[in-house]
């Protein structure tokens, strides 16, 4: 039974190198040697350029990259200042709102921020654990319009993306409400408290 199988294994074996040597040949003819010569062109061509010109080149396009560098910047992107003394929490929260008029996630995080902010004001007036004053926000039981609380109670989720289907429309969000109206709620419910 063993003979069979080594003599069906060396078969078989046997064929598989034939094919190889046929495609190995084949592959040499249609591939590697025109691949080479094509290398070989590229190389003989470069090498008839005189040198100085290619270090000219290598030089202006060093010379551009580093003033483009110098010059320009990202555009679109947000200028951060280099005195270290403007920043403070002033300064992230005008960051904050800044990012958050255009993406999403920051949209999140300013939920976040507010939440814990208010649960933190709520914890110390009323003397109890910050837990305790989360769970009261995000069962909605301070006084504020119920989309104020749906965008707290969005902040004290995890940040999920929005999924949309082709020619979807997307569903409203919690994180959708104006910013200028969740601040006011937030900044009263600090004060009355």
């Amino acid at each position: 039974m063993w003979r069979q199988r080594l003599i069906v294994i060396l078969a078989l074996a046997a064929v598989v190198e034939i094919v190889a040597l046929g495609i190995r040949g084949l592959l040499k003819d249609a591939l590697i040697t025109p691949l080479l010569y094509l290398i070989w062109g590229v190389m003989r061509i470069f090498e008839s350029i005189p040198q100085g010109m290619i270090w000219l080149v290598f030089v202006a396009a060093a010379s551009i990259v580093a003033l483009a560098s110098i010059w320009g910047g990202r555009r679109g992107e947000v200028r951060r200042d280099t005195d270290t003394a403007l920043r403070g929490r002033v300064y992230e929260w005008l960051r904050l709102v800044a990012l958050a008029q255009r993406h999403d996630y920051s949209r999140w995080r300013m939920a976040q921020r507010l939440m814990l902010l208010l649960a933190e004001t709520i914890a110390a007036r009323e003397r109890i654990e910050l837990r305790i004053a989360r769970q009261r926000i995000v069962s909605g039981a301070i006084d504020a319009p119920q989309d104020v609380v749906a965008f707290l109670r969005a902040g004290a989720d995890s940040y999920r993306t929005r999924q949309r289907a082709l020619f979807q429309r997307e569903e409203p969000s919690p994180l959708d409400v104006d910013l200028e109206q969740v601040v006011f709620a937030v900044e009263r419910l600090v004060r009355d408290q």
